[in-house]
């Protein structure tokens, strides 16, 4: 089983196989010469930053590039924790992951300050690792992980508020399907006077909000949505100060969002790709010929979507014609994120580090 799918079972269980090899972590600077090969190691994100990329993964890995080919690590990361996603706005990047951590740079990825970090046996939240992160601007932020974490920041990162989304969820756009109240149930007994059969339909992860958010896309300052696991989603039409939930087609999780043509797609588990024109209100789910699971995407420079995944996977979506091109080798490494250069050229990154095609 490779690294990556690991990496997804660990997600379920609250990251228990890539969270082992964090706990001996420093938060003392890693120099680069400690960690030779990491660009051949498991990198869960890639992302362009002006004129280079950076790319994150297991162990701290930071590795930044010129022409997103040859690749050197970062002179120093202050934690040797995983690192799942990497941003960059207004000339700055910020790399989250578990352990609760956050890391900054100013200097396109060369090095990296401390932001947040809450180890394993330091308090409740601190078995959730970060699974996202957004920068509306240079100064206001969100950051998602595990449980339902959020966490939110107006100073460029300097100080971070953390809440749980059942905490700012304000709403929900679900129907929930009501079991029928049997006699037996109700009855003439006073003690069932009452009784509200819907509180025991079950509601997965949501009734306990514990549900995974796996990834945040914002469609411009103010409408944000999260996508998360065991069908269910969040959308924020105040730039995520409140949330309200609502329900996918399919009823797994959903590992990336990618804006398309006015509209926002939504992929992730065995190749299941949803698309809505109206922020969720309705969404259509396609035909992508795919079962490989889709873990994550950009848009190329068509501006098409491009969504990567398991088996080598690469699945581009014409919205123009709505159809689909494939490519995979089922055997082949599990990409995990995607970027561009400015030839078209796509920056693969996965289990076994990073590659171009």
């Amino acid at each position: 089983m490779s690294q990556l799918k690991l990496f997804l079972i660990g997600l379920a269980f609250l990251p228990a196989l890539l969270q082992a090899q964090d706990q001996a972590q420093s938060i003392e600077p890693v120099p680069a010469e400690r960690v030779p090969l990491a660009d051949e190691s498991l990198i869960l994100d890639v992302t362009r930053a002006g004129e280079r990329f950076v790319a994150v993964g297991a162990r701290g890995h930071v590795l930044v590039s010129i022409d997103g080919s040859e690749w050197e690590q970062a002179e120093s990361v202050p934690v040797r924790a995983t690192l799942t996603r990497v941003e960059f706005v207004g000339g700055r990047l910020w790399a989250v992951g578990h352990d609760t951590t956050i890391i900054h740079s100013t200097d396109l990825g060369r090095t990296w300050s401390l932001q947040y970090f809450k180890p394993l046996w330091d308090g409740p939240i601190s078995e959730r690792p970060l699974l996202d992160v957004h920068f509306f601007d240079a100064n206001r932020g969100v950051a998602v992980g595990a449980y339902g974490l959020i966490m939110h920041t107006d100073d460029a990162g300097r100080t971070w508020t953390t809440e749980n989304m059942e905490d700012q969820m304000t709403s929900e756009a679900i129907e929930w399907e009501q079991p029928e109240e049997s006699d037996e149930e109700t009855g003439d007994d006073p003690a069932n006077e009452f009784y509200d059969a819907s509180q025991d339909f079950d509601r997965g992860c949501y009734e306990f909000m514990e549900c995974h958010l796996n990834a945040v896309l914002a469609l411009d300052d103010q409408r944000v949505m999260l996508a998360a696991e065991g069908g269910y989603g969040f959308r924020s039409r105040d730039g995520g100060q409140t949330w309200e939930s609502f329900r996918f087609p399919y009823p797994g999780s959903m590992f990336g969002l990618v804006p398309v043509s006015g509209g926002v797609m939504a992929f992730g588990l065995r190749g299941h790709v949803q698309l809505s024109r109206d922020f969720g209100d309705s969404w259509e789910e396609l035909d992508t010929g795919v079962t490989s699971t889709l873990l994550g995407g950009g848009i190329d420079p068509q501006g098409y979507p491009v969504m990567v995944g398991a088996g080598a996977t690469v699945l581009t979506y014409n919205p123009i014609s709505s159809d689909f091109q494939v490519q995979q080798d089922r055997l082949g490494s599990d990409y995990a994120a995607v970027a561009f250069d400015e030839n078209g050229t796509m920056i693969l990154a996965g289990e076994n580090g990073l590659s171009n095609e």
